[in-house]
């Protein structure tokens, strides 16, 4: 029986859906539970996904979204690549950014599933590991001008053939890697991929490759049918925005522009990147597999602010196109340098929302505050052993929405607030350092009617041996960056800033893309990061609510009086309302115009 004659039952088709979506979690709890590396096990830099035999998307579980949405197109390069010659048996290993990777940090292990002999789905597993080679430890080299300068290079090879484990491979790749305990991530990859693989040959004994394959069929062509139809009810146009990246890791002061043009037509979207700038000379390039998924991410905000509950996989984006010219920030052309490339989600989210606030005001977020991380690396003195550790309790805020304020410390926009904060003693425990503290930073929110997310504040100790350290990220106030901005009335947010404090007492501003090649033992490392832009009439904002985050220590009694004409006392911290009323009326005559225009100046005291 072919699938054609399958007779689909919905009731079927929603189970095994739910079935695949599970492995692919639990191919992700295993991964988390059974690494060695803190960017696995403790933050969640990592997604594993289920595809079928032609690598489209079944169900993935979505840690990293970036991550997770640039796991598919190297797995077309690897079908296309290995054409007949794929068995039973085979494990391939991936990060070339030049073959469809998203970013080279990012390594994939790929194990086709035959059933019968019959090629009948894939499982992967991809994250970043601690370290893949290159020129600094983690794999983020600011001075890189070359693809080569940034890691080792891995276009699709076999790990295993036919279930023959290629040691030579293995220790090729082993050799180029600073930390051992890499490779028992890899490990733990492949481990993973196989538990998916077994658990998918369960469905398919239970139910037949037929009925399976039918069944996942119908499952995303019901996605697409649903991703139309809401398509068709966005008013048709062409609509513009545009991001600036500051720094290109070589030229502290250069602004880059990411430009899109957004066109809604029918039942289908394009999302037009041509007017984009030229590639830069550093590593601020991103490749196409990662701009995809950044695009990816925005349109699933905008769906979902709609209300549209989706399975995430491949039907739902069948009626997304991409237009990227090629020699551009965001198709750059080889041997480009690219690690950044995954940071700039921020940048192609900002100019989406920012194109299409007009059409879909509803929907659009505010600006997120900008990415800010830093990589350390050196000799942990307990052990003797190197480590890497990436510092992502350095949390941003994002964006406000109509109706919603903006969620605190959610970071990265490319995580999709998924990444996770490590452990202050867990951070402790495996690594060389102190940490003073790790908070919310007050004031550092957009104000708006709904405010935008609090960025935090944090800052730790250096008690390694030959450490240094590389940040990845934008926004800094001392480069001139512009601050995630507010939308209809509401106010932009703070920036970020990052100081090095040295032992002698020497202080440093830190650059966003900026490598210091020595971190004393006793250097202090300080960190504020902005909060998100506000959305709406600051002026609208119900003023206990402004009342209460003053008492939480989340605003000053200051800002609440200037953002919102709120009056609150500073020693018992409660609402003055006959103040506020009263200072709320003076002011209600200066709202911005495209607050009124949007929003009204109805109940504004």
């Amino acid at each position: 029986m072919s699938s054609e004659a399958v007779m689909i039952d919905p009731v079927l088709a929603s189970v095994l859906q739910r079935r695949v979506e599970a492995i692919a979690k639990e191919m992700a709890t295993m991964l988390m539970r059974s690494s060695r590396s803190p960017i696995f096990n403790e933050i969640g830099d990592l997604v594993t996904v289920v595809f079928d035999a032609q690598g489209r998307t079944l169900a993935q579980a979505e840690f990293a979204a970036i991550i997770a949405f640039g796991a598919q197109p190297p797995l077309e390069y690897i079908i296309e690549f290995f054409g007949d010659d794929i068995h039973e048996g085979d494990v391939i290993i991936h990060n070339d950014v030049f073959t469809r990777g998203n970013q080279n940090a990012d390594t994939g292990i790929y194990i086709p599933i035959f059933h019968e002999g019959v090629l009948i789905g894939w499982t992967a597993s991809k994250g970043h590991l601690a370290d893949i080679g290159g020129m600094t430890a983690g794999g983020y080299n600011p001075n890189a001008r070359e693809v080569w300068q940034e890691a080792l290079r891995i276009p699709p090879v076999k790990l295993y053939d036919k279930g023959v484990f290629r040691k030579d491979v293995w220790g090729m790749i082993g050799a180029n890697i600073r930390i051992d305990f890499v490779m028992e991530d890899v490990k733990s990859m492949i481990g993973v991929c196989q538990v998916g693989r077994r658990g998918l040959l369960e469905v398919l004994d239970r139910y037949g490759r037929d009925v399976f394959s039918a069944h996942m069929d119908y499952i995303l062509d019901s996605s697409e049918r649903q991703v139309r139809a809401e398509l068709s009810r966005w008013p048709d146009g062409a609509y513009r925005g545009e991001s600036w990246m500051v720094s290109d890791g070589i030229d502290t002061s250069k602004h880059y522009r990411i430009a899109v043009e957004v066109r809604v037509h029918g039942d289908e979207i394009t999302f037009d990147f041509s007017d984009t700038d030229d590639q830069a000379p550093g590593i601020t390039n991103m490749p196409e597999a990662s701009a995809m998924g950044a695009i990816r991410i925005a349109f699933l905000m905008l769906l979902a602010a709609g209300g549209l509950k989706i399975p995430t996989n491949q039907g739902l984006f069948a009626p997304v196109h991409t237009v990227f010219r090629p020699g551009s920030l965001l198709s750059p052309n080889f041997p480009a340098a690219t690690i950044f490339g995954n940071q700039m989600c921020d940048e192609v989210l900002e100019s989406i929302m920012l194109a299409m606030k007009d059409a879909l005001p509803d929907r659009v977020t505010a600006g997120w505050n900008q990415f800010l991380c830093t990589a350390l690396n050196g000799i942990d003195p307990r052990s003797d052993e190197p480590f890497v550790m990436f510092t992502v309790f350095q949390r941003n805020g994002p964006g406000a929405m109509l109706g919603h304020d903006g969620w605190d410390a959610f970071g990265f926009t490319g995580t999709a607030g998924q990444m996770r904060s490590p452990d202050p003693e867990m951070f402790e425990l495996t690594t060389p350092h102190f940490m003073e503290y790790c908070e919310l930073l007050p004031d550092s929110a957009g104000a708006g009617e709904w405010r935008g997310g609090l960025g935090t504040r944090s800052a730790w100790h250096i008690l390694g041996r030959n450490e240094m350290g590389v940040t990845l990220g934008d926004d800094l106030e001392h480069e001139g960056a512009s601050p995630a901005p507010g939308l209809f009335g509401g106010k932009d947010a703070g920036l970020n800033t990052l100081r090095i404090e040295f032992p002698d007492g020497r202080r440093q501003d830190w650059g966003s893309k900026e490598i210091v090649e020595w971190l004393p033992e006793g250097t202090r490392i300080v960190s504020e990061c902005g909060g998100g832009g506000g959305y709406g009439n600051p002026l609208l904002r119900e003023p206990q609510r402004v009342a209460d985050e003053c008492r939480a220590g989340l605003l000053s009694t200051r800002h609440a009086l200037a953002d919102y004409g709120v009056v609150v006392d500073e020693r018992t911290m409660l609402l003055d309302l006959e103040a506020t009323t009263s200072e709320r009326a003076r002011r209600a005559q200066i709202s911005t115009p495209d607050a009124v225009e949007f929003l009204g100046t109805e109940g504004v005291l």
